[in-house]
């Protein structure tokens, strides 16, 4: 088979977002669930959801071409190993991701990016009128999906995260905003020895309570609420934070990070879980992602991916010493610092 041209693969960039869109409707209409027992067809599966048997036949088929689903002889539907991730019953589903970014609140903002470029704000402001997290305190079903969709993500590197950075030096952990808690459940979980506190807004660390308890260290962890914009607990020797930092620019991230130089010992340790993006663009499939998830910070949020400098200056502007930066085998990195 020739390679695709030049004129075929920016084609495929163009009509990308059609592919992600028909994606989102598969799995809004959970067809991967309904697909689970075994082959359906069309007007089956347009029954059990709701909808037209034609308008999702067509859809189907040209997600069949993209390899999500099969199409059998007789005309009707099968799973395939791609489409099974989109179920919502099995570990590590990216149900929650696809709904996530494929869901108005953040997919229409992509087309303002433009207003991003030529004022410096949010596309996501423009088209909803207040900030990603305020928007979130309104709308609570978009805010449900996005901390599923966290937890499902902190699913997926938790392990890495664990096997790549000896959280067992630590007393307590200090996990700030933590979500609903599963990073630091299996912290906790891996290591016997240490305590933990889970700490983010009221409304969401509620959610952690069933987390907790699943993998056994509700006796080893206090959840408390607030806002890191305020203050962050006292107490742990670890402060970890993943997914935290590259959602804000640097006078908020600084604010954050002052709050935890604040309470932390002389002898703890800062642990920042995000990407390191490398000086330079490199042909490599984690950095084309980290390249692309940069762009969703500056279109729907005002955060940034950031190079091992510019984590080393934002450390130093608020009281840290950066010592490592290292990358997981999932592409994260794992940047450390201690109070200067």
């Amino acid at each position: 088979m020739n390679p695709p041209s030049a004129v075929d693969r920016v084609r495929a960039m163009i009509f990308g977002p059609w592919v992600a869109a028909s994606l989102y409707a598969a799995a809004e209409l959970r067809i991967a669930d309904l697909l689970a027992h075994g082959p359906r067809s069309a007007e089956e599966l347009a029954t059990a959801a709701g909808v037209k048997p034609d308008p999702l036949r067509r859809v189907l088929r040209a997600l069949v071409a993209h390899g999500i689903f099969v199409e059998c002889e007789d005309g009707r539907f099968k799973q395939s190993e791609l489409s099974d991730l989109l179920r919502d019953d099995i570990a590590g589903t990216l149900r929650p991701t696809v709904l996530l970014y494929g869901g108005r609140a953040l997919w229409a903002p992509w087309s303002q990016m433009l207003h991003t470029i030529r004022t410096g704000e949010t596309a996501f402001s423009k088209v909803h009128g207040a900030e990603l997290f305020d928007y979130f305190e309104e709308h609570e079903e978009d805010a449900r999906i996005f901390n599923r969709a966290m937890t499902q993500g902190s699913a997926a590197v938790a392990e890495d995260i664990v096997r790549a950075y000896d959280f067992g030096r630590f007393h307590t952990i200090v996990d700030v905003g933590g979500g609903q808690g599963l990073l630091l459940a299996r912290i906790l979980g891996a290591f016997r020895g240490a305590r933990g506190i889970l700490f983010d807004l009221p409304q969401v660390i509620e959610g952690a309570r069933a987390v907790l308890a699943e993998r056994g260290v509700t006796d080893r962890c206090t959840l408390v609420g607030g806002s890191f914009f305020d203050a962050v607990p006292a107490g742990g020797d670890g402060y970890v934070m993943k997914w935290i930092i590259h959602d804000w620019d640097d006078a908020a991230c600084t604010k954050i990070l002052r709050n935890v130089r604040a309470v932390i010992p002389l002898d703890g340790r800062l642990v920042v879980v995000d990407r390191v993006m490398p000086e330079r663009v490199a042909d490599d499939a984690s950095v084309r992602f980290g390249l692309l998830m940069d762009v969703n910070m500056l279109v729907n949020l005002a955060g940034r991916e950031r190079t091992e400098e510019e984590f080393r200056r934002l450390f130093e502007a608020s009281g840290f010493r950066l010592t490592s930066a290292r990358g997981t085998m999932t592409g994260l990195g794992i940047v450390e610092g201690v109070p200067a």
